[in-house]
């Protein structure tokens, strides 16, 4: 054998050699709690089409019958979700829908897109109940309280507003002097939280308006640099119970300047303040939460194509839901817990049966 034909032959075998660890690598899921991982996967009931651009906020009804869906091709739809058939189709907003809440008797829809506003719909009817005015910049949340009475919002202009459902009135406006990009309020009706950009979670007795303590993420362990922290929050939930509170954020660790910790899902007791989970599903973003009626599941979405479910006391991944071509962005969870609804850039909404 030549001498050239070897070196070409030796050439080749090291270049496939190093193709192969780089798309082993490249293909490998990263997680930071591999074990107890279930591979069976969860049956899609039903798909439901008709979004022409990436969906980013879904609401399901209190008695389970109504959907809507809204995202950036700028409509909200509203949907029978035992059907599949659409209802309505809801226009008028400015740019991307971004939030929606619906009230606990099931008589209001509320939504936010890139704009100053927020516009109540008669969920039965479609039509457009008033618009609320008073945010100087784009409304970036709306949760509804559990008694019906209050709605609360976050806007780009550092201020929370809750107002009162029923007239459109501002009852109380907060300033907490930075960014909610997400807001929650405790099942108890007692307590407002609010995650933040700069990652900070903060708690506000709902009544009164008062901050009562503020949650700060421990800094990176052997940070890059000294500014290194834990990403802002990008999704919240809380527990059923109202003990325990989750927030989704960005891990940006495969990029060469790491700019947070890289763990993109922290646990919380709401009780006590202190952190019981602090770890990552993956590079990306969490853009969505759900946790489960029982407490002992929650759910996350974000710009990876996959539904991860955790246990919620141990933090191990439980099981993975692979249905979708583009980034989970937004997730509900029928009141029993069987029915997992997602939303996502791939423009589709996938109905997940969870148990029978």
């Amino acid at each position: 054998m030549k001498p050239q034909t070897i070196i070409w032959k030796a050439i080749t075998a090291a270049t496939l050699s190093l193709f192969t660890a780089y798309t082993a690598i490249n293909l490998t899921p990263v997680t930071a709690n591999p074990t107890s991982k279930t591979q069976s996967q969860n049956p899609v009931i039903r798909t439901l089409s008709g979004h022409t651009a990436p969906i980013r906020a879904i609401a399901l009804s209190p008695d389970g019958q109504i959907l809507a869906s809204g995202g950036d091709d700028e409509t909200i739809k509203l949907w029978n979700l035992k059907t599949g058939a659409l209802l309505a189709t809801l226009t008028g907003n400015s740019g991307r829908v971004q939030s929606l809440a619906i009230s606990p008797d099931g008589q209001i829809l509320a939504s936010t897109s890139w704009e100053k506003t927020i516009k109540l719909w008669n969920l039965k009817t479609g039509k457009l109940i008033r618009t609320l005015n008073g945010h100087t910049n784009q409304v970036a949340s709306v949760v509804i309280s559990p008694d019906g009475k209050i709605l609360a919002s976050s806007s780009h202009d550092k201020t929370i507003k809750l107002w009162n459902l029923k007239t459109g009135q501002v009852i109380r406006s907060l300033k907490p002097g930075k960014v909610a990009t997400a807001i929650v309020i405790s099942p108890n009706n007692k307590t407002l939280f609010t995650g933040n950009e700069d990652a900070t979670i903060q708690s506000w007795n709902l009544s009164t308006g008062r901050l009562k303590r503020t949650l700060t993420p421990p800094k990176p362990v052997n940070p890059f640099y000294d500014q290194q922290r834990a990403s802002g929050v990008m999704s919240l939930a809380i527990s059923p119970d109202g003990e325990t509170l989750i927030n989704g954020g960005y891990d940006d660790t495969h990029q060469s300047l790491q700019q947070t910790d890289g763990r993109n899902v922290k646990v919380w007791n709401v009780k006590t303040g202190k952190l019981i989970h602090n770890f990552t599903v993956g590079i990306g973003s969490v853009d969505a939460i759900v946790i489960s009626p029982d407490n002992k599941t929650f759910a996350t979405g974000g710009l990876s194509h996959t539904i991860q479910l955790w246990n919620l006391k141990t933090g191990k991944l439980v099981n993975e839901l692979k249905s979708h071509a583009g980034g989970v962005y937004a997730l509900a969870l029928s009141r029993d817990g069987k029915t997992l609804i997602s939303g996502s850039g791939d423009k589709s909404i996938k109905i997940w049966q969870l148990s029978p």
